[in-house]
């Protein structure tokens, strides 16, 4: 949905925003989890993701980095090392709106998870060429 979409869903709830905006800047609902939502955007089996991750990596932030996405509650932003034009937007909108809290934690990813995403989108293109 568009954010103004949600912004219209979600004004009178308790706790207001709690997203995913993709890279095209439209929001959508982190359902079941964020996590779980991320694999699905992902469009791969969770085995195959894990597969691709370094150890010692937190799932949340590769999986930002590997979609794009952004991660948004209503304290937090994780973001991916490139966040796109529209995303920025989506979340201006969604700050001016007040549903995000005043001074609200915004996290990037670490290169680390851009070299890590990087190898295995890699690893992919070598695999599908074979």
């Amino acid at each position: 949905m568009q954010v103004m979409e949600y912004l219209n869903c979600h004004r009178q709830d308790e706790d207001p925003c709690e997203c995913v905006i993709l890279p095209d800047g439209s929001v959508e609902e982190p359902k079941p989890s964020h996590i779980e939502k991320l694999v699905q955007l992902a469009g791969e089996e969770k085995a195959a993701l894990n597969g691709k991750m370094d150890k010692n990596m937190e799932p949340l932030f590769f999986l930002v980095e590997y979609t794009g996405c952004m991660l948004v509650w209503s304290t937090r932003v994780v973001e991916p090392s490139k966040p796109t034009i529209a995303q920025e937007n989506s979340l201006e909108m969604l700050y001016d709106s007040a549903l995000l809290s005043p001074g609200f934690l915004r996290q990037k990813v670490e290169p680390k998870y851009t070299e890590c995403v990087q190898r295995g989108k890699e690893r992919t293109v070598n695999q599908n060429e074979k």
